[in-house]
Formats: structure tokens, sequence, C-alpha cells
């Protein structure tokens, strides 16, 4: 090669190679797999965690109470997540794991006999009836069965080893409304347990616990606490923003007191304060004296809105130190409550979502429990028994997406006032922060001349799409067609419109499932409530029946956001639906911001399983009759959701069928919008609620993102690191909206999306190129399989099952490759 030639070659490649270094450099890009330089991992919120201590995993996750027992040389831990519910001892001079006992269903209330070595433990619902994973390992563990289908479960802690014991049951107790929350022991052998399902307040006392009574409590009593001189007992009702005060001896209610939004947990103090963890309003009440002393806000931001989630307690043995546990803020706030005034003195960074804390006798160590795990794994191969599958393919086995959460206690020692110093820094940079990879002369050039112009925007949620399901043949982006299952051929309007505007090849649910999707889809936010709830429900462990009381946001949603800022709004399906029926009059089920600002004849389409090309008409008409006055809402959210599909339920339309139903139903709302008076103004932003454990080769929570409007750039790639809480941000944005939560405040908009130079052409909808009527056979493994499955809502079939589903059919022969995990969106 002559040597001019080389250096030809040379150059090239040093100028493609700065090519990438330019491109892995560009403001907002994020890339997975990667770790800061300090070590800190990114979330699939955008959150950042550099858990403090040493850490000691657990069989289970979401460690639910702690005791630090045996004279404070072990830690007794119960976990009450998706996985094992397990009941563990920890060594806390090896740090290992000691011993530890699957109960198979419990949940959050435990209490310990120090003199006998007994736990008590709430036992949460009544097992299924028959069927289930859950069921066919109480085969295995069919020793147990007596156990652990009872109101509290025993075990006994002797010789290093835990032993299940009978479990109690108590007299009356319709097992069908049994869901045991809080429990609580008195120095003389009494148990106080908590029903949540019923709002009811149990004692057991007597010989074997048979002696029995109850009294109501308030909305979904949570945590039970008696008093250091054991005159008086106290439980927070999770649901009515209340703590009850009753008499021990006779259950008589002596008082209620009102705290903040969703109190759990209770801690008494020596000096008979009682401290209230209210996990929705960032806050600790103090309670003494029969009222509220003193409120202590444990966010980082005195001022910071929802979403520090405080959900446990711990207080030093000296009584100066309170420990608070910020599950979405994943630290511990430390609180000085030695003074008059309280005071926090700083933070310690955890791992993801801490939800347990216990401190030694001596008070120099801290041990945390963290209920979602220090990061990500990789689901193949398989580490979990009771939630492996083994569909389609029997020889690549993999976990399912929610046994990727793992439960660990962290060892910390106790800071002293320097390394407290390091901890809440360590801690405030965890922080995302909106601006920090968005060049900000964009930002506010977008800010100024784009999002002003838009005055309309349409939210289109659908249901349960990864990006390589959809997105894998798009030919641009990060994408893989080996995995793509419903591609241009049955979504042609998806494609030409990511083609046609923007790809985001980087957007990510912040939803696990679709119990918490809608969640943080709507509001940004999702209570713990919602968080302990779903994964009992994804686990056929069942959960505790709830209204809004409990499942909604302290903050509100984005219609509640509208209606305090005078904005019109209006929804089509999502968070509403029509009730009719010969026993009563026809209502539509609403919050009350929603229920006069719903579409009723989308409802009634809805509530009898309308195609959603069916629906669009009707989002379709109102915009016309509102052509014709030139009034339209400022904010429409709608809930398009066919493209979840019912798998091949013989007689239903195909997989293919219904997805492809769901592109026409898109592709006929767009091009009706961009043709009508108010597309100048309009913005239309289309998401899956969340991703659901499809294939996708960079990580399961990717998901398709779509962004239309005359503002959005044309035939671009954003790489830029979004979530479901970037889009709730970016619309509020638009709208002139404050932000609701600390997440849609943290997210980064959407600001390299939009452009200042639009195009107002119209955008033709893409005629079918599949068969939209075609139906299931009622013939073969799928049709049988779905069958079992519970299509009467988008939420209910087992998500797993169904993708396996829909692989089969749609790739046969193949082999379903296991979705992937990361620890992405690093910096």
């Amino acid at each position: 090669m002559k040597r001019s030639v080389f250096y030809l070659l040379l150059i090239a490649i040093c100028l493609v190679g700065l090519r990438l270094i330019a491109k892995k450099s560009e403001p907002g890009i994020r890339w997975p797999d990667q770790r800061s330089a300090n070590g800190a991992l990114t979330l699939p919120n955008g959150w950042r965690i550099t858990p403090a201590g040493e850490h000691v995993e657990l069989p289970g996750d979401l460690p639910m109470k702690m005791y630090v027992i045996a004279g404070g040389s072990k830690l007794l831990v119960n976990t009450g997540g998706f996985h094992d519910h397990s009941l563990s001892v920890i060594d806390l001079k090896s740090h290992k794991l000691e011993s530890s006992i699957d109960l198979v269903k419990s949940w959050d209330g435990m209490a310990f006999d120090s003199s006998s070595g007994t736990a008590y433990i709430s036992g949460g619902g009544k097992l299924p009836a028959g069927g289930g994973r859950l069921v066919q390992l109480m085969g295995i563990l069919s020793p147990m069965r007596a156990s652990v289908d009872k109101p509290v479960l025993r075990v006994r802690y002797s010789g290093g080893r835990l032993n299940a014991e009978s479990g109690l049951a108590i007299a009356g107790l319709d097992e069908n409304r049994r869901f045991i929350s809080g429990v609580a022991l008195a120095p003389e052998g009494s148990l106080y347990v908590l029903n949540i399902q019923t709002d009811t307040l149990y004692r057991l006392s007597g010989d074997d616990h048979a002696e029995q009574k109850s009294v109501k409590t308030g909305y979904r009593p949570y945590a039970t606490a008696l008093s250091p001189d054991s005159k008086t007992l106290a439980v927070s009702n999770w649901g009515d923003r209340s703590v009850s005060f009753f008499d021990p001896e006779t259950l008589a209610e002596t008082g209620r007191v009102n705290v903040g939004s969703h109190p759990n947990e209770l801690l008494w103090a020596k000096d008979g304060r009682l401290f209230v963890a209210n996990s929705g309003s960032n806050t600790v009440s103090v309670i003494r004296g029969g009222s509220v002393a003193e409120t202590i806000r444990t966010s980082m931001d005195p001022k910071a809105p929802v979403g520090s989630t405080p959900d446990a307690l711990a207080l030093s043995s000296d009584g100066k130190r309170l420990y608070v546990a910020n599950a979405d803020n994943n630290n511990v706030a430390v609180v000085d409550i030695n003074a008059q005034e309280s005071k926090i003195l700083g933070f310690i960074p955890t791992g993801w979502y801490p939800t347990a804390i216990a401190i030694s006798p001596d008070g120099k160590q801290l041990y945390v429990g963290t209920g979602k795990g220090m990061g990500f794994r990789n689901n193949y191969p398989p580490q979990t028994a009771l939630f492996r599958q083994t569909a389609p393919n029997p020889s690549q086995p993999y976990d399912y997406i929610a046994a990727l959460l793992s439960g660990h206690v962290s060892i910390i020692d106790v800071p002293d006032a320097r390394q407290l110093a390091t901890y809440t820094k360590q801690a405030m940079a965890n922080v995302p922060s909106p601006t920090e990879n968005v060049d900000s002369a964009l930002a506010a050039r977008i800010q100024r001349n784009v999002f002003p112009k838009i005055k309309h925007v349409v939210y289109i949620i659908r249901e349960n799409r990864t990006y390589d399901q959809v997105f894998g043949d798009l030919g641009r982006g990060n994408s893989d067609p080996k995995l793509v299952m419903f591609g241009g051929k049955t979504t042609p309007n998806a494609h030409t419109l990511a083609r046609r505007y923007v790809t985001l090849d980087n957007f990510y649910a912040d939803g696990e499932v679709s119990q918490d999707g809608h969640q943080w889809d709507d509001a940004a936010y999702a209570t713990d409530f919602t968080q302990k709830a779903w994964v009992n429900s994804y686990s056929k462990r069942g959960q505790p029946e709830a209204d809004e009381r409990l499942v909604a946001s302290p903050a509100g949603y984005l219609w509640d956001n509208c209606e305090k800022h005078g904005l019109t709004y209006r929804t089509y399906g999502e968070a509403a639906s029509f009730v009719s029926s010969p026993e009563s009059e026809p209502e539509v089920r609403a919050s009350p911001a929603l229920r006069d600002h719903a579409s009723l004849e989308w409802l009634k389409l809805k509530s009898h399983g309308a195609r959603d090309t069916e629906k669009a008409a009707v989002f379709i008409k109102e915009l016309r009759d509102a052509e014709a006055t030139g009034d339209w809402p400022n904010f429409m959210v709608m809930g398009l959701g066919e493209d979840h599909t019912q798998g091949l339920r013989p007689g239903a339309f195909t997989p293919t069928a219904a997805v492809a139903s769901n592109d026409q139903a898109v592709g006929q709302i767009v091009e009706a919008v961009s043709r009508s008076r108010f597309w100048k103004e309009t913005a239309i932003f289309i998401l899956e609620d969340d991703a659901q454990n499809g294939p996708d080769h960079v990580d399961a929570h990717r998901t398709v993102g779509l962004v239309i409007s005359p503002w959005v750039k044309r035939g671009a790639v954003d790489s830029t690191f979004y979530t479901s809480s970037s889009m709730v941000h970016t619309m509020e944005l638009i709208l002139g909206l404050p932000t609701m939560t600390q997440f849609d405040a943290a997210a980064t908009p959407m600001y390299y999306s939009f452009t200042t130079d639009p195009v107002f052409d119209p955008i033709p909808a893409i005629d079918p190129q599949v068969d939209l009527m075609t139906r299931n056979s009622g013939e073969g493994a799928g049709a049988r399989a779905s069958l079992d499955l519970d299509f009467s809502d988008y939420d209910r079939a087992d998500p797993d099952k169904l993708n396996a589903i829909l692989w089969a059919a749609l790739k046969p022969g193949e082999p379903m490759p296991p979705p992937v995990r990361s620890a992405r969106f690093a910096r």
C-alpha cells in the first residue's frame, strides 16, 4: 500500500472515530451498561444509587420488618414482595444469611417475642384456590400448608434455625375478606392484629390466643404499635390520613388524630412521642398528648413535591436520633429529635427503594432493607424456581421480569458528622436534574418559541409493547429485527410516524407492569400502596381492595393539574369506565375531577369490547363538532389498548388483527387532527403503559414512544434518554402547568424532539396491510393456553404467558430470546 493511501485511510478512520466519540457525547444521550465515574448506577426512573455499607442479599424482595434479636447478634427480617415471601436471620458478626424459611405468603406485620423466640407474622390474604404456581409450590411444602394458610403465621427461632409452627386462626373471620397487615405484641402476651380488608383490629389473648375481640378502625389500617407503658394502642389508617388510639384491654377507641397522606409505619419513643411516617406527604408526624406537636419533612428539599415516600422508622437506643427510610429517594434521613425542634442532620444513600430499618442496641450500626435491589441483572440463565419461565422453548428458561427485583439488607456503620456530610452530598448528587443533559440555549429556544404555540395536547396510552416488538425492523435507531412481532406490515402507521417525525430509540417506561404503569403515565408517581400491592397481585397472592384514597397519587393527575389551572380537559377511556346493569342506574365511574369530562360514547364502546377503530370514530366525531364551534379541550387523554391483544383466545381477533386495528385507530386519529383547524396548535404524544417483559435487545423497559406535531422534527433520531415522566413533564411545559411530583420535575423534557421550523402538511393514514377481521381458531396449544388467561381487562392476563403465546404464534419455530435487563441510562 502506498504511504499516501495509508495516511488517507488512517485519517478516515480517525474521522469516523471522532464522529463516534462526538455522538456518544451529545447532550442528553446516555447509554446502557455503564456506571458514572463515581460508581453511581442509574435506575429506570433516572435516579441514581450509591448504596452505603455492606450488602446481604435476601431470598425475597421487599423487606417489610426487621428486628435485632439474640442480644444484638442477629437480625430477623421478613419479605413480602414478588418472589420468596421469606423470614430470614442474618448473623451480624459474619454478615451472612444464617437461616431462612419460605413462608409462601405473608405481608407487612411482624412482632417478635424474645422470651420464646417466636415471630408472629401477618399472613396476608387467603391462598388462591387451585391452580397457579403458588399452590403448586405448596405441594412441595405440604408439611407447612396448615401453617402458612392462616391469618397469623408463627415461626420459632432456636439453635440458629427457623422452624414453622401452627399459625393462628381468628374466629368468625371471613377468609374471603381477609388480608392481615399490622401485628403488635404486648408484654403480657396478647397479640393485636389488623385486617386491612375489613378495617378491623383484633385482640388475641389467653391460652394460644383463643380469647378474641375486635373493633373497627379507620379506612385500611396498616400498622399497629403499643405505647411504652402499654396503656395506648395506636393504629395508622393508611387511606384515612389519620391515626386511631385504642384502650388495649377494651379496644375502645380513645381518640383519632389527623396526620399526613398515607400514614404507614408507627414508632413510639420512650418519652411517649409517637412518630408516624406519612408516605404521601414527605413527612413524619410527631404526636404528643393527643395532637400533632411537630411535622418533620424528610425530603432533601423541604419544598419538594410528593415523591420521597417515607415508609420505615428506627430510633437510636438513646432516643436522640430518628432514622427515616425515604423509599423513592433511595436514602435514609437522619433526624436529631433531642432538641425542642427536630432537625434533619443529613442523608445516607441506600439501594433501590428502602422499606425497612433497624439499629443495633449500641447504636453503632444501621440496618436498611431495600425493596427492589442494587440494580438489574440479566434474566438468563434463570436464578429463581417459583417464577421460572419455560415457554415457548423449554431449553431456554428465563426469569419473569418482576422476579428480577431483589431484596437486600445493607449493614452501615452509623456515620459521624463528617461521614454524614459526605453521604449527604452523594445522596443529593443521585437526584437527576431536568437540565443536566440538555443544551440550555436549545431548551430556552423551544420553551420560548415552540411550546407557547401549542394549545392542545392529545395523549394516547396503549398497552404493553416493547420497542423491538414493534420497531425492531424500523431500519434506523437502535433496533433488532430478529425480535419484531408486530412490524411494518402490521403497524404501518406507527412506522410511518416514527420515520416521518422522531424515532425515540432510548425511551423507557417508568412502571414495571400495568398496575403501576398507568399511575406513572398519568401522575408521574405510584403510591406506596401500589408498589406493595402489585408485586403480590402479579405473583398470584392477591392484594387488599382499595379505592382512590390509597391508589391515587396525593399530588393528583394531569387532569387535576388542568382543573386547578383553568385548562379544559377530557378523557377517552383512561381512568374511567361505564357501568350499566338491570339492578342499577347506568353511571360513569371515575374520580370527581373526571366524571363530567368523560366521553360517554367512548366508554359505552369500551364496556362492550369495541375495536379501537370504532372508538377512534367517536373521538373524530367530537373533533368535527369542536371544529364547528372552535372549542376543543386543551388536554385530552385516551386509553387505546387493543394492541394488548387477547392472545390466541378462540373466537377473538388474532393478535395481528388486534395490533393492526390499534395502529389503524392511531393513523385515523392523527390524520383527522392533522386535517383539522386545530393542527397548527396541537401535539400528539403516544406511549405504552409499560413494556411487560416482551423481547427487547436493550432492556425490557424500553418501549414505543411517538411525538407528532407540526412543531416536531422531521426524519430525526432522538436518542436522548427519556422516560414516561419525561413525556409528562413535556406536556406540562407545553400547557403551562407546574410539575406534580419529584419525578416529572426531575425528568428530562423532550426538547430535542421539537423544532422552531414547523411543517403544517396533513398526515394521511396508511391503509391496513393485513386483515383486521381475522379471528383465532379454537385449535392448538396457544388457543388452549389463552383460555386460561383473564382478558376481562387489559391488565389481568399474565403478561409473560401472553408474550410467550404471541411469540410462538408469530415466530413459529424460533426460540424466544429472554428479555434483557441492564443497568441502563448510566452517565
